[in-house]
């Protein structure tokens, strides 16, 4: 008769912790049957150590180490199958463990195994010292592992670094640590630096993950001004731009003066709350800091003056001799450039000879209106008609001047002008021409000598108008009369 065969693995590996099984199967012949089974353990000088017995009349009986944490995996099964589990495996488990079955009527046989306990890790990550922009290279973190048998460490990260590794033993186990090293910078603030660790033991890898907090403070500047900033502009701002980690703080100052009355600091921003003035020009400094460091910007603010660029005419050209030569020479004076150019452009079309009458009394209103403010008397109002004369030459345009025309004389000295001359008035257009003196000894005629004289000449309201003038040193002054009224000391007469 043959003797059966005992089934048992070579080697088994438990996992701290877990439960292992201890395997152990005989196959048996016919009519052989097990009647008990033995668990010894072998220590490392060899000495054996009971563990367990099954037996097939008795049952089980475990020894006093093994109490509660050895037990037969089928119960209720024929010895044959005479493995065993031990519950939470500890590293002083490890060793060889030796099956000895009894059987009738063949005898005993045995099976040898190996039990190796396998101590995962549990990783530690420990982060460096505080990293600041502007230091050399500087530890990040460290990451530690121990186990049995010992793991392996690596890093994951984008961050360029380098890292060493050193490893320590231990009575039942072995322990390994890396550390990553950086120089930091602003651009690594906030990147994950992750630990990796690999084990027999875990089922999976274990990941630790540590965020990068670098500190720094990044340039000052500020944003907001243009060369469009003028007088009257409302909702100007100034915004200080830095970044940093921890955030920074803003403080806005204006060099050499206080900020202006009507402008507030909203955190990074210097809002101006009214409508520019000139007095906002100046040096503004943006000044952001933190534990870091502290930066400044400064900008320097221009406020441009308001000016009308353009000349606005708003009283008309008036139809009246005394008018026309008054509003002439007050435009003449302001914007010479822009008047002789129209009126070289309009004497082309329709060129126009004055007579010495006219250029005496063209010059003499100017003289006047020069010296005098806008009259506001309805009848020196435009009625410009017709296409070669004064009236539809001024009529509207806007002349480009440095200044409106009420600059002409300084506060508390303006005149009124009462316009009673009512005999002046005339649809006759007075052109423009160069303002000339009268020639000495040319006198201007009586109303009888114009009448009589020029066959129908009469009619002319040029002449008309010279009759209300005498020539006196060679200037045209008006004559004395009961409806004239006298404005200043400088003998204007109207």
């Amino acid at each position: 008769c043959h003797a059966g065969v005992v089934e048992v693995e070579r080697s088994v590996t438990a996992v701290l912790g877990q439960d292992v099984v201890l395997p152990c199967r005989y196959r048996a012949q016919e009519q052989e049957q097990v009647v008990q089974v033995t668990w010894l353990k072998r220590g490392p000088s060899g000495h054996r150590a009971k563990v367990a017995v099954l037996d097939r009349q008795h049952g089980e009986h475990v020894q006093e180490p093994y109490v509660g944490r050895v037990l037969r995996r089928a119960p209720d099964g024929a010895l044959e199958d005479s493995a065993i589990i031990l519950r939470n495996a500890v590293q002083g488990d490890e060793g060889d463990y030796e099956c000895h079955l009894s059987t009738f009527p063949q005898g005993s046989f045995e099976g040898h195994l190996t039990l190796k306990v396998l101590v995962p890790p549990l990783p530690i990550l420990n982060p460096g010292p505080p990293l600041e922009e502007g230091q050399g290279r500087t530890l990040a973190a460290s990451c530690t592992a121990e186990g049995n048998p010992v793991p392996s460490v690596r890093w994951e990260t984008e961050v360029r670094g380098t890292n060493a590794t050193r490893r320590s033993a231990h009575a039942r186990s072995a322990s390994v640590t890396s550390e990553f090293f950086l120089v930091p910078g602003r651009s690594m603030n906030g990147k994950s630096l992750t630990c990796v660790v690999a084990h027999p033991g875990l089922r999976h890898e274990k990941r630790i993950t540590h965020v990068l907090s670098v500190a720094y403070l990044s340039d000052a500047s500020v944003l907001g001004h243009t060369a469009e900033w003028q007088e009257g502009m409302e909702g100007a701002t100034l915004t200080c731009l830095g970044d940093g980690n921890p955030p920074p703080t803003f403080n806005w100052t204006r060099l050499d003066a206080p900020l202006p009355a009507g402008v507030r600091v909203k955190g990074d921003t210097l809002v101006f709350q009214r409508p520019l003035t000139t007095a906002d020009a100046g040096d503004y400094v943006c000044r952001v800091s933190n534990h870091v460091a502290a930066k400044e910007a400064r900008a320097n603010v221009s406020v441009k003056s308001r000016v009308t660029g353009r000349c606005h005419v708003s009283t008309p050209v008036p139809r009246v001799g005394v008018g026309v030569g008054s509003w002439v020479g007050s435009a003449l004076s302001i914007c010479p450039s822009v008047w002789a150019g129209t009126w070289r452009a309009r004497a082309e079309h329709d060129p126009y000879v004055p007579s010495e009458e006219e250029l005496t009394l063209t010059r003499e209103n100017s003289i006047r209106r020069l010296h005098s403010s806008h009259s506001t008397d309805t009848r020196t109002q435009v009625r410009a008609e017709g296409s070669g004369g004064v009236g539809s030459l001024v009529s509207g345009d806007l002349l480009p001047c440095a200044s409106s025309l009420q600059s002409e004389e300084p506060e508390g000295r303006s005149y009124s002008t009462l316009s009673t001359v009512r005999e002046i008035e005339t649809q006759t257009e007075v052109p423009v021409a160069p303002l000339l003196p009268v020639p000495v000894g040319k006198e201007p005629k009586d109303e009888e000598e114009d009448g009589g004289g020029g066959g129908g000449s009469g009619g002319d309201p040029i002449k008309q108008a010279m009759t209300h003038f005498v020539q006196e040193n060679g200037m045209l002054q008006a004559k004395p009369s009961t409806n004239g009224i006298y404005i200043n000391g400088r003998g204007h007469l109207v």
